[in-house]
């Protein structure tokens, strides 16, 4: 695969980070940060690609099981949770630590960028095994669709974040994820099945996705309540 290819293959994935990027009201030295993320959703795709052949090898879960509800649990948990639990691994790692990660902007900007590095390696994964013609698609449909599954999980994990219980903490974890391995695997079933009708709820799904991604950007305004200085600890 020659560099141009590869730079082709990136473009989108960049493009739509400097999208969100330039709305965000991130402070200039986030740059670094939101570089790392970037770089950590390439890690992980490769995360996300291993658990994805464990539940095919392991389970009766993979695409061409003979149960259509083995097929579309497959969609589901196979690919919806392995590659969402792997994206918010890496926002757990770096950005849910940081002391100023206080707002629901950040945690937006955050998951977009861990995701849309994810697109990119597998648009460069596709590019190599389908050609160009993939590439074009997947950059109109696909690298969107991943920036806008893992939107809510980034908003969920600021309130995750701001909450002052470990019951809280969790359960906003739990919720954001749990969205996001539903709009996901959701996304995939619409595009398993063997309909072209059926499949252009694909381009629906990621519409409305996209929509509630534009709503969730207002919340940048007004950030999150500053912590009450008297919670010195997560309580029970």
């Amino acid at each position: 695969m020659n560099f141009q290819l590869v730079i082709i293959a990136l473009s989108p994935a960049i493009l739509m980070v400097w999208f969100f990027y330039a709305r965000s009201a991130y402070k200039p030295e986030g740059r670094l940060v939101i570089s790392l993320l970037f770089l950590m959703g390439f890690v992980s795709g490769f995360l996300a690609l291993m658990l994805n052949l464990s539940v095919e090898r392991y389970t009766v879960l993979w695409s061409g099981a003979p149960n259509a509800l083995h097929r579309n649990l497959y969609w589901i948990i196979g690919i919806g949770l392995n590659e969402e639990f792997a994206k918010m691994l890496m926002l757990l790692a770096v950005l849910y630590p940081r002391r100023d990660f206080t707002t629901p902007m950040q945690g937006l900007l955050g998951g977009a960028t861990v995701a849309l590095g994810f697109a990119a390696v597998e648009n460069i994964f596709y590019l190599e095994r389908y050609g160009t013609v993939t590439l074009l698609i997947r950059s109109v449909l696909t690298v969107p669709a991943h920036a806008f599954f893992t939107i809510p999980l980034g908003v969920a994990m600021a309130y995750s974040k701001r909450a002052f219980t470990l019951s809280g903490k969790v359960g906003w974890l739990l919720g954001g994820l749990f969205f996001a391995m539903m709009t996901h695997g959701l996304y995939d079933v619409w595009l398993a099945f063997d309909s072209v009708w059926v499949n252009r709820f694909a381009y629906v799904h990621v519409v409305l996705l996209g929509v509630l991604a534009l709503w969730l950007m207002r919340l940048r305004r007004p950030p999150l309540p500053p912590p009450d200085p008297r919670a010195s600890r997560v309580l029970p």
